[in-house]
């Protein structure tokens, strides 16, 4: 049996004031969020902002931030230089062996803020505490690297590496010919047959004895990634004046 009253049903006045509320069909319903916002009133506007713009309006923030990153990393970079030398192991030499790419652009007239660039920063040395293979290898393989010049055990290792190209592939037979006696193999040793020469030997270069500050023994030239500089690299061995 139902014992409950009619008047147990019966809403208070403050209930029927709350159903009335939430039974009043939402003004904001169909229209744009952003225009909600705007007619929001003031107190209501930064928790509806936080609810449904702070995310979106942040992420657009960091994207136009990283993409004027890139402009402006990209409008700012230095030119690619036209030939670069790579010394290894050659950082005490590295004002003499800067003076000798100078010397080279100036007499093969090339302009820009850096024609020619003569690097001594990479080492190879595990003795130093210092192994810049992974740099190295990266560099090559991008291109940014063009000639190398280093001592013979390092020359060595480097060719077992395959990022020393033959002069043969390079230049023309008849003037490796007239050089014959400055060419080496890979292990710093003079060759008879041009096809085998991998470097040439800094020490019959005349240019290079008469740089002030430079090695004068023990300091093989190579071919690296010339794909893009081959012609200015061609020039630079017939710059050095091999005898």
């Amino acid at each position: 049996m139902n014992n409950k009253r009619n008047d147990d049903y019966i809403l208070s006045d403050e209930q029927k004031a709350a159903v009335a509320v939430l039974s009043q069909s939402n003004k904001y319903t169909k229209q744009s969020k952003f225009k909600t916002f705007q007619e929001l009133p003031l107190g209501e506007k930064w928790p509806y902002f936080k609810q449904n713009f702070l995310l979106q309006t942040v992420t657009a923030a960091v994207a136009i931030v990283v993409v004027a990153a890139f402009a402006i990393s990209y409008l700012t970079k230095e030119p690619d230089p036209d030939l670069m030398v790579e010394g290894i192991g050659m950082s005490r030499y590295s004002a003499s062996f800067g003076s000798l790419g100078d010397a080279f652009a100036k007499k093969e007239g090339l302009s820009g803020k850096n024609p020619v660039k003569m690097d001594t920063g990479i080492n190879l040395s595990s003795s130093m505490g210092q192994d810049d293979s992974m740099q190295l290898l990266a560099m090559v393989t991008a291109g940014q690297i063009n000639m190398i010049v280093t001592d013979s055990k390092t020359f060595t290792d480097l060719h077992s590496r395959d990022v020393i190209a033959k002069p043969a592939e390079v230049m023309g037979a008849s003037y490796l010919e007239r050089i014959k006696g400055a060419l080496v193999d890979a292990k710093g040793k003079p060759v008879s047959d041009v096809k085998k020469a991998a470097g040439f030997d800094l020490s019959k270069s005349k240019v290079w004895k008469n740089t002030k500050g430079l090695p004068k023994k023990d300091a093989i030239l190579g071919f690296s990634n010339i794909k893009k500089t081959k012609k200015m690299a061609v020039k630079f061995v017939r710059y050095l004046e091999f005898e």
